[in-house]
């Protein structure tokens, strides 16, 4: 009997599970109906289940959020870091051209007032290049022969004297510093009146020669332009005497000077065009060329 039971069992064990199953959830669904208030056994028994399940889902839900909302805003942040630092840049190349447009303003002007109060004809430049060997000291300018710029015109400026124009092509010329070796220009000391030849001797110097040694001359004496020549107009400040050696023999002291233009900063210059002599020379002038013998009778 016991055998054919177990027998049967297998044989319908679907069907046996499944009247099972019923039977428990209709005796679950009457203990709900049978209890009046409170909270039932099977309330108890599933929160009891199911309360750490959805603890520990609700940390995940919120884990996630919160490295979403982090994400999302760092993204964010970076977004409007780059957005500041390309203004910044902005901001701050606006910045240095405005520096750079009011430095050359007040360059200019400055120029411009050197300009008016020169009698010379005279015609402004910018300097465009420079030579980058050791054994020139020359810079390029971008007027030329067809403005009027021919070789051994002077090249001046605020500061003082520049140098002299070594070759012009058509739209540029070459313009050779005074601290060159081959330069050579004619110069008093302005306290003394004392004559000399001011010629390059290295970069950013030049020296004194055939200074007389007998001239009363001091270290930060004033070294300014003669007028001999007529290529430079007279008095332009050349530069200071920074050393002086008087040796034990010869006729002539070794003295130094530095250059009242600073050349490594050198933008804009102008050209002379023509040396307009001062009123009393040209009278002088005049004069000499009048026809010697003749006085008026009385």
């Amino acid at each position: 009997m016991r055998t054919r039971g177990l027998y049967l069992f297998r044989r319908y064990q679907i069907p046996a599970f499944i009247i099972l199953f019923l039977l428990c959830a209709f005796l679950l669904i009457s203990l709900r109906v049978k209890e009046d208030s409170g909270v039932t056994f099977v309330d108890t028994l599933f929160f009891e289940l199911t309360a750490p399940l959805q603890g520990a889902t609700t940390s995940i839900v919120h884990g996630v959020q919160g490295v979403f909302q982090r994400y999302v805003f760092l993204t964010q942040v970076q977004k409007e870091n780059r957005i500041l630092r390309m203004r910044i840049a902005e901001l701050e190349e606006g910045l240095q051209q405005g520096k750079e447009a009011a430095s050359a303003e007040n360059r200019l002007r400055n120029l411009l007032q050197f300009r008016e109060k020169m009698p010379n004809l005279t015609v402004a430049a910018e300097v465009v290049g420079q030579d980058p060997s050791s054994w020139f000291r020359s810079v390029t300018i971008n007027k030329g022969v067809r403005d009027g710029i021919r070789k051994g015109m002077a090249v001046i400026s605020p500061e003082g004297v520049i140098g002299q124009v070594a070759s012009a092509t058509p739209h540029f010329a070459t313009v050779l510093l005074i601290t060159d070796y081959n330069s050579a220009i004619d110069a008093i000391v302005q306290r003394t009146r004392a004559k000399t030849i001011v010629e390059g001797r290295q970069e950013n110097q030049c020296q004194l020669k055939y200074l007389l040694r007998t001239e009363d001359v001091t270290v930060g004496d004033t070294v300014v332009t003669s007028g001999l020549g007529r290529k430079f107009p007279k008095g332009l400040m050349v530069g200071q005497i920074s050393k002086i050696d008087k040796k034990g023999y010869g006729v002539f002291q070794y003295a130094e000077l530095i250059p009242s233009v600073d050349f490594t900063k050198l933008e804009e210059v102008l050209v002379v065009m023509e040396i307009i002599p001062p009123p009393q020379e040209e009278k002088e002038k005049k004069t000499s060329k009048s026809p010697s013998g003749i006085q008026k009778k009385k």
